[in-house]
């Protein structure tokens, strides 16, 4: 029983609202966008030729060493001897790190990028002049609306018109109120 009674109001309700609106169509006169420039980030990127860092490998110090504590491990005897070797082995590392020499330079292609902000423009909006009934109208859309606009029609009395149906909010004073969807 409440499904049925719900279900009657409802419809009595929607009754009700398209007797008392209307949905017309006006005519587009003009729709001019309405543009604004925005401030966007934007990756910027550019391609520099570097040096690319090269290392000793380590190899000819290593082998040096070696080499010359090993040679230097035959002279002397006792303390002389250990220090010897000791003296045979650095003199190696410097030489064999001296004869590996230094890597040739390699230039490299690197990128680097930063944001910027970019002024772009952008529409906002469009101010549109349309005509309804004869009168000319203008309001501010965020798109295009074509060549025709919806309009909500809202009926009003006229002043001095003979007006009896009894109601919470009268309208106001007019032609009528229009609203655009």
């Amino acid at each position: 029983m409440n499904k049925r009674w719900m279900c009657m109001v409802a419809v009595l309700w929607v009754g009700a609202a398209s007797v008392s609106m209307a949905q017309e169509q006006a005519q587009v006169l003009s729709a001019v966008p309405v543009v604004q420039a925005r401030t966007l980030a934007q990756q910027v990127c550019r391609v520099e030729q570097e040096v690319a860092p090269q290392q000793n490998t380590g190899t000819g110090a290593f082998l040096g060493m070696a080499v010359g504590g090993v040679a230097a491990n035959g002279v002397g005897s006792g303390e002389g001897r250990a220090l010897a070797t000791l003296f045979g082995a650095v003199l190696g590392a410097l030489w064999g790190d001296r004869v590996e020499g230094r890597p040739v330079p390699q230039m490299q292609q690197v990128r680097h990028c930063t944001l910027q902000g970019v002024l772009q423009p952008q529409v906002v909006g469009y101010e549109v002049q349309y005509e309804y009934a004869g009168l000319q109208y203008s309001t501010r859309l965020p798109h295009d609306p074509g060549p025709t606009l919806a309009v909500q029609v809202t009926p009003a009395p006229l002043q001095g018109s003979d007006f009896t149906r009894a109601q919470k909010n009268p309208p106001r004073m007019g032609g009528g109120v229009f609203r655009e969807d």
